[in-house]
C-alpha cells in the first residue's frame, strides 16, 4: 500500500518529552539552518535507486525561525507554531505503516517501537513532525526518508549541493562531497568560475584551462583516494577549497579589442609527490598581443615546468613519501589598458620546509611600443627620482609600522631601485614590499601609494604610465 505523507521526523531521546503548548518560536534544539544531505525510499516500499525527480528536496536547506520555516516547497511556511510531542510510529506516518509492520519499520528508521518525540510544525500548508536524532534530523515526504544535518555555514535557506547531482553520486568521494557542507561550496564555486571562463574566454584559452582541471581532478581523486571506500576528508577540503579559490581569482580583462585571458596549467609527479598549478595572462584581440605573448612565455619560462627547477628541490632533501608538496603561481591585473598593462605575478610553494615560501614581482608592460617598461622610460635623466621615492616609501612605512623605528632605509633602497617592486595604476604608482623585504613574515607584506602628482617632477612628459 502506498501512503502518500507529510514530513515526519523520528528522534531518539533519553527521557521523554513533555508535551509543549503551540508557540511562534522553535526549540533551541531545533532553530537555525539545517542541510537535507540524504534520502533514501522508505523501509515499507521496494528498494530502489532513486531519481532525481523522487527527491526534489535532497541537498537543500531550510530555517525554522521565529514564526516561519524558510526553505522549499512544501515545508516552508509562514505563521509557522511550534510545539514538542511525543507520538507512536503509527502516528508518525499518519497511519500510514501497514498493519503489522510497526515493529519492522521502526527499526528500519532506528527507532523504538513504543513511540518517540517529535517537533510539530503547523503551517498554512499543513502539519509536519521534525525532530532530533542522534544530532541529525530524518523525515519522511511522500514515501522519501530524508537525512538533515545542521549548517556549519551561515548560507541561509536554498540550495546547498555541489555543482552535480547528488542523487546520481555512487563513489564514497562523490557521497562525501554531498554529505560535506564546506566541500559542496567548494565544489558549487569551482563549478559557477569554470562556466564563468567557458564563456568568457576564447576556445584556445579555455581549452588550457579545461586541461588543467581534468589534470587537477585526476591528480586529486587518486591523491585523496576519493574513488576509495575512505576518501580522506581533509585531503579533499584542502585541494577543493585551494581549487575553488584559484579559479575564482582569475577572470578576462578588456581594453578596447585587446583581452587578457587566463590561461593555466598543472602538472604532477610521484617521487617527491609534487603538484604543479599555473596560471598566467595571455593577451588576444589584435596585432599588438603576439610582442606580449612572447615576453610572458620568456620571462615565465613556459617551456618548463617549475617543478623541474632543482632551485625549488635541491637534491639531497630528505622528505617523507607521503608529503605532498605544492608549487602555485597565480597574477593579478593592476592596471590593463591601451597604454599599459601591469600585473603582479606571484608564487605561494611548499617544497618542504618550515613553511610556504612567497615570492612576488611586477610585470609591466608598455602596449602601444610592445615592449618592458623599465625606469628610464618612466623618469627624467638627471633627475633624483630615487632619493625622493625612497624618503617618500620611509615616511609611509614608518606611518605603517605605527613604530618609532622605521624600516631599514638601505632595504628601502634595494626594493624601490628594482622594477620589479613597482606597479603603475591610473592615478598612481605603487611599491610593492614583499614578505621579508622590510619586515619580518609575521609582519607581512606593505604597499606604498605615491601619485603621479607628486611623481611629475621627476618624471618623462611621454611616460608611458601617465
Amino acid at each position: 500500500m502506498k501512503a502518500v505523507l507529510l514530513a515526519c521526523v523520528i528522534l531518539f531521546s533519553a527521557s521523554s518529552a513533555q508535551a509543549q503548548p503551540m508557540g511562534p518560536s522553535p526549540e533551541a534544539g531545533f532553530a537555525g539552518t539545517w542541510r537535507i544531505i540524504d534520502a533514501r525510499p522508505a523501509p515499507w516500499i521496494k528498494p530502489h535507486a532513486l531519481s532525481r525527480e523522487e527527491v526534489p528536496l535532497l541537498e537543500f536547506a531550510l530555517a525554522f525561525r521565529d514564526g516561519e520555516v524558510m526553505g522549499p516547497s512544501p515545508i516552508a511556511c509562514g505563521h509557522a507554531g511550534y510545539k514538542s510531542m511525543p507520538v507512536t510510529v503509527q502516528e508518525l506516518f499518519s497511519g500510514g505503516v501497514p498493519e503489522g509492520k510497526e515493529d519492522e519499520t521502526a527499526h528500519a528508521l532506528g527507532l523504538s517501537a513504543s513511540g518517540t518525540t517529535v517537533l510539530r510544525v503547523d503551517c498554512e500548508t499543513g502539519t509536519f513532525h521534525f525532530a532530533l536524532k542522534d544530532g541529525s534530523l530524518l523525515f519522511v515526504l511522500d514515501n522519501i526518508v530524508y537525512t538533515m544535518e545542521r549548517a556549519k555555514l551561515d548560507t541561509g535557506p536554498g540550495y546547498s549541493g555541489p555543482s552535480f547531482d547528488c542523487a546520481k553520486a555512487r563513489t564514497a568521494g562523490e557521497k562525501l562531497i554531498c554529505f560535506d557542507e564546506d566541500l559542496s561550496k567548494f565544489d558549487r564555486e569551482m563549478a559557477a568560475a569554470y562556466t564563468r571562463l567557458s564563456k568568457t574566454e576564447t576556445p584556445e584559452s579555455f581549452a588550457t584551462v579545461q586541461a588543467a582541471q581534468r589534470a587537477w581532478l585526476a591528480f586529486t581523486t587518486k591523491f585523496c583516494d576519493a574513488n576509495g571506500e575512505s576518501p580522506d576528508n581533509s585531503c579533499l577540503n584542502e585541494s577543493y577549497q585551494d581549487r575553488s579559490g584559484r579559479l575564482n581569482a582569475i577572470e578576462v580583462v578588456e581594453a578596447g579589442t585587446l583581452r587578457l585571458e587566463p590561461r593555466m596549467r598543472f602538472f604532477s609527479r610521484v617521487k617527491p609527490r609534487v603538484q604543479e598549478s599555473d596560471s598566467y595572462p595571455w593577451m588576444t584581440g589584435g596585432p599588438k598581443a603576439a610582442a606580449f605573448n612572447t615576453y610572458i612565455a620568456r620571462k615565465l619560462e613556459l617551456d618548463k615546468r617549475r617543478m623541474d627547477d632543482k632551485k625549488l628541490f635541491p637534491s639531497g632533501n630528505d622528505l617523507p613519501e607521503n608529503m605532498l608538496l605544492a608549487l602555485r603561481r597565480t597574477y593579478s591585473v593592476s592596471r590593463f589598458d591601451s597604454r599599459i598593462a601591469s600585473l603582479l605575478v606571484w608564487t605561494y610553494d611548499f617544497t618542504g620546509g618550515a613553511h610556504e615560501a612567497l615570492n612576488e614581482f611586477s610585470l609591466n608592460w608598455d602596449v602601444e611600443r610592445g615592449k618592458p617598461i623599465g625606469f628610464d622610460d618612466i623618469f627624467a635623466k638627471g633627475k633624483k627620482w630615487e632619493q625622493f621615492v625612497i624618503d617618500y616609501c620611509v615616511r609611509d612605512l614608518e606611518d605603517q609600522f605605527n613604530e618609532e623605528s622605521g624600516p631599514d632605509r638601505s632595504a628601502v633602497a634595494r626594493v624601490v631601485g628594482n622594477i620589479g617592486n613597482w606597479l603603475f595604476d591610473r592615478d598612481k604608482a605603487i611599491v610593492h614590499f614583499t614578505v621579508y623585504t622590510v619586515a619580518s613574515f609575521s609582519g607581512g607584506e606593505f604597499d606604498v601609494e605615491i601619485p603621479y602628482e607628486e611623481l611629475k617632477p621627476y618624471m618623462r612628459p611621454d611616460a608611458p604610465v601617465l
